[in-house]
Formats: C-alpha cells, sequence, structure tokens
C-alpha cells in the first residue's frame, strides 16, 4: 500500500503522526510512504536569483 503523509507543522499533522505512532500494523513489509510539505510562495521582494534574502 503507498501511503501519502501530508505534514504542515498542524495540530492534524500531530494527530496523524500520534495515530501512525500507536498502529505499528501499518508499517508492515510492503508499505511505501511519502511525506509531502508545501510552503506557500514568497513574494518576489523576499527573493533574489532564487535565494532567499533577508532583510532588517
Amino acid at each position: 500500500m503507498n501511503i501519502l503523509l501530508a505534514v504542515d507543522g498542524s495540530t492534524y499533522t500531530k494527530r496523524m503522526l500520534a495515530y501512525l505512532a500507536t498502529h505499528s500494523e501499518l508499517f508492515a513489509n510492503g508499505n511505501s510512504y511519502a511525506v509531502l510539505t508545501v510552503q506557500p510562495q514568497l513574494a518576489p521582494r523576499a527573493w533574489a536569483d532564487g535565494i532567499v534574502i533577508a532583510r532588517p
């Protein structure tokens, strides 16, 4: 079984990880996991040439 874990740091993510930790049968042979995290796009003023720049 392929399992996608969407991780965003929210309360739901923490609940999902707690669930996985208590259900060892989900770690059986044959299961495959992928972790996906998505961040909002930075405004153009926050980057230059693909490198994030910090401004005071």
